[in-house]
């Protein structure tokens, strides 16, 4: 009888091992929520939620990050619903967000606005399409790199894909594609100080604050980070994003 070569035994005893859990922070499949607040009055909120999907190809891990927001302000609200599939790492694949807007005072919605965006090869190709008329949309290319991330307006949700890789011992940049303006922003990161711990529902969750600033914009502002790198608060001028209810 012939025996097996150790390297095949071992990639047999290594294929029955199962991968280790993508360590995300927030538990899949279930919903959070944020509150936007401007001078401590609530303008709407978000609900996001993480899950695992099927991505275009059959290596690699791909998670999905949908989100449902609602904003109102000066008289004027929009509804959002957005799809945003990256992998392991972070890097976008996909985002598409569909949003309308209306007047407070007129329950029948005004505008229609779809967003695509497809990263491919390092070209980030969006296609913006109002009010359903695709022979008038708006089509931009740009280079950017394979481990770009993404920051859609409104979308801090997003943040949480890079928030996990900012250290608390030093600076770190974080390069991001603003497709509004088709763009790579530069945010720059400085852990401040090991905050008191943050109340979030029934918990206290030790975080660290840290700046940020986009020079670029003259854009600055804080951000409150626990250990699992979830992003549970930020703020930027009259305006403070909050996570509320339930946290695991």
């Amino acid at each position: 009888m012939t025996q097996k070569k150790p390297l095949l035994c071992l990639l047999l005893v290594l294929s029955t091992i199962p991968l280790p859990a993508f360590e995300l922070g927030w538990k899949l499949d279930r919903g959070y929520k944020y509150l936007w607040l401007k001078n401590k009055e609530k303008i709407g909120e978000t609900v996001f939620r993480f899950s695992r999907k099927d991505g275009p190809s059959l290596t690699g891990e791909y998670y999905q990050l949908a989100i449902r927001r609602k904003m109102e302000a000066e008289g004027k609200i929009q509804d959002s619903v957005g799809t945003l599939l990256f992998s392991k790492g972070g890097s976008p694949v996909t985002y598409t967000e569909k949003t309308n807007f209306r007047f407070a005072s007129d329950k029948t919605f005004k505008a229609f606005q779809e967003a695509s965006i497809q990263f491919t090869d390092g070209l980030a190709t969006t296609i913006y399409t109002n009010n359903r008329k695709k022979e008038q949309a708006s089509k931009t290319e740009l280079k950017v790199d394979k481990d770009i991330f993404l920051f859609s307006t409104l979308c801090q949700e997003q943040w949480n894909l890079f928030t996990r890789q900012l250290d608390t011992t030093g600076p770190r940049t974080i390069k991001v594609f603003y497709p509004e303006f088709s763009d790579v922003l530069k945010i720059d990161f400085k852990p401040e100080v090991q905050s008191a711990p943050l109340t979030i529902g029934d918990r206290k969750i030790p975080i660290t604050r840290f700046s940020f600033e986009a020079k670029k914009w003259k854009w600055q502002g804080s951000i409150w980070v626990d250990e699992k790198g979830r992003m549970l608060q930020y703020a930027s001028g009259p305006l403070k994003i909050v996570l509320t209810g339930k946290i695991d």
